[in-house]
């Protein structure tokens, strides 16, 4: 039987598709057109005389030849990266082409100073950044599609984090309580989470903070109100100033309040715990590691007192 050359692109081109389930969802993870990655699969589908992808309308459905290259080209891609990251230890260099996916106030509060230092001192290194949900970004690296995420979770609801994803803990980011500057506890320093049980929360559905939020109030009166289901920050915060409701805002990446906006400070404060996390078999590559410490270094502790 003669051999046959496949791209790497093809290859992770693939994968993509089969760990993200459509051709525009792998094109995201991938940073490329969907155009693009349906070339990449049609040139694999040339060079093997195989149908990959059964296509019909906006879906792509794998056949089994392409579930089986599929599974075959996630063993080279983590094979491949694990050699190049043993190759780039031992030469000690900070080089090639860093993906990191951040959750949004840490893309906010600290990537820009993290990595705008790492490229001052390395500048032959290649980044991309990519905004998503703490959950999303660790899914991103276990994927295969970031080389590095930035993510969170709160004391008393942790996020699951894959067998093969390797983590480290950066810091700790503490939260408050947004109300309106009318809210009756608008002038105090502090306050406990439960004083604010009568009112309308605002959150992100289906976030960490939401979780916290149902695991905080978990046995309280159920006229407790999560009802306000509102995902943007700053949206976030107008609907506060306006007396809609009240909303838990981490201090990192949270910025000026507007002058109808305050933030108080709650007693045993709720902390996240932001962490890096990466594939065990891109463990050792210079460049995660300086990243790391990068990251590490943003990560200073939030003022004691609200802002």
């Amino acid at each position: 039987m003669s051999q046959v050359a496949v791209s790497l692109a093809g290859l992770r081109a693939i994968e993509a598709l089969a760990t993200h389930g459509s051709i525009s969802a792998a094109a995201v993870a991938l940073g490329y057109t969907p155009s693009a990655v349906s070339q990449q699969i049609l040139r694999l589908e040339r060079d093997l005389r195989q149908s990959l992808v059964e296509r019909g309308g906006r879906r792509a459905t794998l056949t089994q030849p392409g579930e089986i290259l599929a599974l075959s080209a996630r063993r080279i891609i983590i094979e491949l990266e694990s050699m190049n990251a043993r190759l780039q230890a031992d030469a000690q260099t900070v080089t090639g082409t860093l993906t990191v996916a951040a959750f949004p106030s840490a893309a906010r509060g600290v990537l820009p100073i993290a990595m705008s230092r790492l490229l001052g001192h390395w500048p032959q290194l290649q980044l991309r950044l990519m905004e998503v949900s703490s959950h999303r970004a660790v899914d991103l690296v276990a994927g295969g599609s970031a080389d590095l995420a930035v993510a969170h979770d709160w004391i008393g609801v942790n996020v699951e984090v894959p067998a093969d994803v390797v983590t480290r803990h950066l810091g700790d980011d503490v939260s408050d309580v947004l109300v309106s500057s009318r809210h009756p506890m608008a002038a105090k320093p502090d306050a406990d989470l439960l004083d604010f049980a009568d009112d309308a929360w605002l959150f992100e559905p289906g976030s960490v903070a939401h979780e916290f939020l149902l695991h905080a109030f978990r046995g309280v009166d159920e006229s407790v109100s999560l009802g306000h289901m509102i995902s943007e920050y700053s949206t976030q915060v107008e609907m506060v100033g306006a007396g809609l409701g009240v909303a838990l805002a981490p201090r990192m990446g949270r910025g000026r309040l507007p002058d109808t906006v305050r933030a108080v400070g709650v007693r045993s404060p709720p902390l996240r715990r932001i962490f890096g996390a990466w594939r065990s078999s891109s463990d050792g590559r210079p460049a995660i590691e300086a990243a790391l410490q990068e990251l590490e270094h943003a990560c200073l502790p939030s003022q004691d007192q609200p802002r």
